[in-house]
């Protein structure tokens, strides 16, 4: 549970909170506010309680963040959704051989993609200027997709669902998401639910997010496994919030036949 404390700024009437950042539990007095969706996946509304995350965190939090929306599959999916950047301009990224910008007039679905090759765009048919393209979910950027995942899924927990957050250990996240340990975390890309999953968010906050179109769902299964579920257009992820166990995920991947372990490394242990 965070410690929360008052202190006096230097005009009498005014007071400011400082508290424990719930990532490293270090009592601190942050300048930034933290969007617990990104703000470059077109959140403006979902964010922490200033001081629940320190700047420190926040600071490390935005490389792996960036790493993981603009060399992966979301890079497609906030261009084809004319998302903003944070300074406003239309996105860009890079997957493999593929560089990817959403349109420059941010109409929907309006992609422009270079680097097509014989190898990624197939069966093109000149009378109708059709043809499939296929882009890699991940460009060296699974650790970091599992580093995002596993810090929305715990800032959403904290900010709506403080019962469950309080319930559980989230040790080895956090050991993670602060760099004192760095063995990866497993994730599936899959729709497919074991169970009903409820939604983190709540009211307002869920109906904002749905916009974007973004849904945030958690299903507690075990005493080891707290299942986070992040679906960002038609991209959907789940991560165990816990621990890095492989029961869920078998079960999980006998549900759905077309769902897919990441990092790659671990397939071996399937």
């Amino acid at each position: 549970m965070a410690n929360v404390a008052t202190r006096s700024n230097y005009s009498s009437s005014l007071k400011e909170t400082i508290m424990d950042c719930i990532f490293c539990e270090i009592y601190n007095q942050a300048k930034s506010v933290e969007h617990i969706v990104p703000e470059s996946c077109g959140n403006r509304h979902y964010i922490m309680k200033k001081y629940s995350v320190c700047d420190i965190c926040n600071g490390r939090f935005s490389k792996f963040e960036e790493t993981a929306l603009t060399n992966s599959v979301f890079v497609m999916e906030r261009a084809k959704l004319a998302v903003p950047t944070k300074k406003g301009k239309n996105v860009k990224g890079k997957v493999g051989a593929l560089k990817i910008s959403g349109d420059a007039a941010f109409r929907p679905r309006f992609v422009k993609v270079s680097g097509l090759s014989p190898e990624n765009f197939t069966n093109f048919d000149p009378s109708t200027g059709i043809g499939h393209l296929t882009v890699s979910a991940f460009d060296k950027s699974e650790v970091a997709t599992s580093k995002l995942l596993l810090k929305i899924g715990l800032e959403s927990l904290y900010k709506s669902q403080r019962k469950t957050f309080n319930k559980y250990n989230f040790k080895q996240l956090k050991d993670f998401l602060t760099t004192k340990t760095n063995t990866d975390w497993p994730f599936l890309t899959t729709d497919f639910e074991l169970e009903k999953f409820f939604s983190v968010p709540r009211f307002n906050d869920k109906f904002q997010l749905k916009k974007i179109p973004c849904e945030l769902k958690f299903l507690e299964v075990d005493d080891q496994t707290l299942l986070f579920k992040f679906k960002y257009g038609s991209i959907s992820m789940i991560i165990n919030l816990l621990d890095r166990n492989f029961n869920w995920i078998r079960e999980t991947m006998n549900g759905d036949s077309k769902a897919i372990l990441y990092p790659e490394h671990f397939r071996r242990k399937i």
